[in-house]
């Protein structure tokens, strides 16, 4: 059985990184079993298809994404101090996870067909709680009136897109690895900045949210 978990274990860390380089479509079963050391029929002891090794890993991805932000969202701070750990918690899961952010930006361009069963919950629970941690924020009068659906994408985009494009983002900030740590730390303080900047309510920022816009 200890044999049987680790072999799972090594099917899913190959797979990860060949999903995150080639994508769902351009994954191959034959290269992740070679890596793996195994037949390729034995693959299927293990996952019924592509599309289901596809599935559990993006599920172990946005579980391990889940419960990143829910210890910010959820933290005993205000609702500034939580605006920083969610944007530390997530920066420096991507930046452990190196293909968490490719695999995150290839599910969005390329919509394989996964589980939606197991991944829809996920997805649903990370976004309810994001809407729900920045509506709390403008209840409490810590954040400005600003559509909680456009804070999502701003959050998404400042981190994901940075992580899932290293090549460019190397060359855009003139480091040799966004990777390393000072990089990292880097990215996390600029983006907390750039976001209390824009979040949090000062009497010079004026609500932007429009009469009838959904928040």
């Amino acid at each position: 059985m200890a044999r049987a978990h680790d072999t799972r274990a090594r099917i899913l860390e190959v797979a990860e990184q060949e999903f995150a380089t080639a994508g769902f479509a351009g994954a191959h079963l034959q290269k992740i079993a070679e890596q793996v050391g195994v037949q390729k029929t034995a693959l299927y002891y293990y996952f019924d298809s592509k599309a289901a090794l596809y599935t559990t890993v993006l599920e172990a991805m946005l579980e391990a994404l889940e419960r990143a932000l829910q210890t910010a969202i959820e933290a005993p701070e205000p609702p500034e101090r939580r605006l920083e750990l969610l944007v530390t918690r997530f920066n420096d899961l991507l930046a452990t996870h190196p293909t968490y952010a490719r695999i995150l930006f290839r599910v969005f361009v390329d919509q394989p067909n996964v589980d939606a069963s197991r991944v829809l919950p996920i997805v649903e629970r990370v976004i309810g709680r994001l809407f729900r941690f920045y509506r709390e924020g403008i209840d409490s009068g810590a954040f400005r009136r600003l559509s909680s659906r456009h804070f999502f994408q701003h959050l998404l985009g400042m981190t994901v897109f940075h992580y899932a494009a290293p090549f460019f983002s190397t060359r855009v900030l003139g480091v040799e690895d966004i990777f390393a740590d000072d990089a990292v730390l880097w990215r996390r303080d600029e983006v907390i900045a750039l976001l209390r900047d824009g979040v949090l309510r000062r009497d010079d920022k004026p609500d932007r949210i429009r009469s009838g816009e959904k928040r």
